[in-house]
């Protein structure tokens, strides 16, 4: 049986040339564990981008097709983020961070939010950064997180999920079917255009209705986009400032511990903002 679309949008812009396309109140409680999805697009002026800011009870998941970003974090890491690389921050019970947009480089990019299961949630902040080589896939896809034919991610994900980046050829057509555990599944195009029966543009997010079964997928001259999929996280969704928790007392316990390693970066002269 033909799988059904039960969503489809191109968000809301905020932030300039960010636009949210799925957030923990809305469409992220539908297809959660994935709660929060920014499509970063546009070419960025000087000193644009995110900067120091907390997370806790999530992972965050940047992937840039073009740009690129200066990263750092209160776990002591920096990196010079390109594109194809990956930034994954596990925040656990809470973690800092910041990334500064190359100025004036054409960006194209997302950054994807991550429920993190109890055991998780309360953990030590862990980071890992990927680079393009050591991105695995086919002529078809790569695996940014999970497994997927045979072809496993460099990074353990937090959940029973697939997140994919697919790109086809003109009048290629490819089918994905997703293990027999995953019930949520959707896809965003970044650059071409989908085409038969399902018609998606660049920036468009679909969402299909849970269940279990493969769709197929084809363009015309030539689409890329990326494709999520996993078992429905079972445990409800406690947000705060950049945070999400499975409970009150989780969130409550790490904005402590977010206000505390504030205040160890004030003694290191890291930032001297306020919360």
């Amino acid at each position: 049986m033909k799988r059904v679309i039960k969503n489809r949008t191109k968000g809301h812009g905020h932030h300039g040339m960010i636009t949210n396309l799925v957030s923990p109140s809305g469409i992220g409680n539908d297809i959660k564990p994935f709660v929060f999805l920014d499509y970063i697009h546009g070419v960025p002026p000087q000193g644009a981008g995110f900067g120091w800011h907390p997370h806790s009870g999530i992972a965050t998941f940047t992937y840039y097709i073009d740009g690129g970003s200066d990263l750092e974090e209160s776990t002591g890491n920096k990196v010079s983020f390109r594109a194809g690389d990956i930034e994954y921050l596990q925040a656990g019970s809470g973690a800092w961070h910041k990334g500064m947009l190359l100025k004036d480089q054409p960006t194209l990019g997302f950054q994807l939010w991550i429920s993190l299961p109890p055991e998780l949630e309360t953990a030590d902040a862990s980071s890992v950064y990927v680079k393009p080589d050591e991105i695995f896939g086919n002529e078809h896809f790569k695996v940014l997180l999970g497994e997927y034919e045979g072809i496993k991610s460099k990074i353990n994900p937090p959940n029973d999920m697939n997140y994919l980046d697919v790109n086809l050829g003109a009048g290629e057509k490819w089918t994905y079917t997703p293990p027999e555990s995953h019930d949520i599944l959707w896809l965003v195009v970044y650059e071409g255009k989908l085409s038969a029966d399902l018609i998606a543009s660049v920036g468009e997010l679909i969402v299909y209705e849970e269940g279990n079964q493969h769709i197929e997928l084809t363009s015309d001259h030539g689409v890329s986009f990326l494709l999520g999929s996993a078992k429905k996280f079972e445990h409800d969704l406690v947000s705060g400032r950049g945070s999400i928790h499975t409970s009150s007392s989780n969130l409550e316990s790490s904005q402590n511990k977010i206000k505390e390693i504030y205040s160890d970066l004030v003694r290191k002269g890291t930032f001297n903002e306020t919360v």
